[in-house]
């Protein structure tokens, strides 16, 4: 079988991570592999993928500033057509918007089953509300495609009587899960986007921290993610109006996570909402204790009860400070999470995940 997968980049981004997992998922289970970039020939590739991959790249200068100008794509749906002439694949996947829809369009009467995979959650809180592009992207656009893949059963929920054609498909695990507990140090660790660091509520966990650090300040917080000089000096200001300058370290992009996450004895997910958290799973997989905001049960369906981790309502200021003193303080308690964390991450490791993927192949008859 012959997959022909779309995607923006495979460089940074939790979606493009996963598509690189995907991709060599297949490739080891014997499946040709195709992967469609919209990004510039410059972009480089740093979630590296099988040599046997073909990789195609859409993108041009001028084609990029009139998608995002007037929205004009007819030049990604005409080259888009043209990679799949030569592929030939037997199914599409997209890896989100507006991939899977250039899909569609590029191939009109050749009845070529087209996968959208969403990655992010299909209800939002009234303090990051969704677009209204994003509401019809998400109920309405999905009606044109052979399946849909959300991340979990409370995002299939917020589907039903919209949509019929929608499968549950956790992200996998990009780590091996460790054999044995990384020797840890005082670190509070958290990860994500800093341009988004609102909707990863990472103003709520320097609040947070604000309340901890005196108490146990021989431990830090660290926060890893990309984002601009102006996304830095805002949480920067943050910091210094909590006092926390001395106690807090933005390590920037990283490109190779793992020893972060093995040295880490705390990992916090403090968004006010998230359709999964892949880094959450991967901070589990490294002996990482979870201290993570639950939105409507999303996480719930990762950390399934308190041997693995806690759950805390989202925005929650007291309840976050309450739970982060108790898994500093208590070490026995905090060894026997980063145990059960360990545990519960193997469930959503690459092979299994291509097992669910093998379901949907099913489904769509190939």
């Amino acid at each position: 079988m012959r997959i022909l997968i779309m995607v923006h980049s495979l460089t940074g981004g939790g979606a493009e991570r996963v598509a690189a997992l995907w991709a060599k998922g297949f490739v080891e289970r014997g499946y040709e592999v195709g992967m469609v970039l919209s990004c510039s020939e410059n972009t480089p590739i740093t979630y590296k993928v099988p040599d046997t991959i073909k990789i195609y790249r859409l993108n041009s200068w001028l084609a990029n500033k009139l998608h995002r100008k007037l929205g004009f794509d007819y030049y990604y749906v005409w080259n888009l057509s043209r990679v799949v002439k030569d592929f030939q694949p037997d199914v599409i996947i997209g890896v989100m918007q507006p991939w899977t829809e250039w899909a569609r369009k590029a191939t009109r009467g050749m009845n070529i089953p087209i996968v959208n995979t969403e990655h992010n959650s299909f209800e939002r809180p009234e303090s990051a509300p969704m677009s209204k592009r994003r509401m019809k992207e998400k109920y309405v656009w999905n009606k044109r495609y052979h399946q849909v893949t959300v991340l979990n059963n409370a995002d299939k929920i917020c589907t039903e009587g919209k949509l019929n054609n929608v499968t549950v498909l956790p992200n996998p695990l990009a780590f091996i899960p460790a054999k044995h507990l990384p020797k840890k140090e005082n670190v509070v660790l958290a990860a994500g986007r800093l341009t988004d660091w609102h909707y990863k509520g990472f103003d709520i966990l320097i609040k947070v921290w604000g309340q901890v650090a005196p108490v146990f300040p021989n431990w830090r917080l660290e926060i890893a993610g990309k984002g601009s000089q102006k996304d830095e000096e805002i949480l920067l200001k943050m910091m210094e109006e909590e006092g926390l300058s001395q106690s807090v370290t933005l390590l920037g992009y990283q490109e190779d996570m793992l020893p972060i996450y093995q040295r880490s004895s705390i990992f916090m997910l403090t968004s006010r909402y998230e359709g999964f958290g892949m880094v959450l799973i991967e901070a589990m997989s490294q002996g990482c204790a979870p201290i993570v905001c639950d939105y409507k049960g999303r996480q719930h369906e990762i950390i399934t009860d308190s041997s693995e981790g806690v759950l805390c309502e989202p925005e929650n200021i007291e309840v976050l400070v309450k739970a982060l003193t108790k898994m500093i303080s208590d070490d026995d308690y905090r060894k026997g999470v980063e145990h059960g964390a360990i545990e519960r991450s193997k469930d959503f490791c690459l092979d299994k995940i291509i097992d669910r993927w093998k379901e949907i192949f099913n489904k769509l008859g190939i």
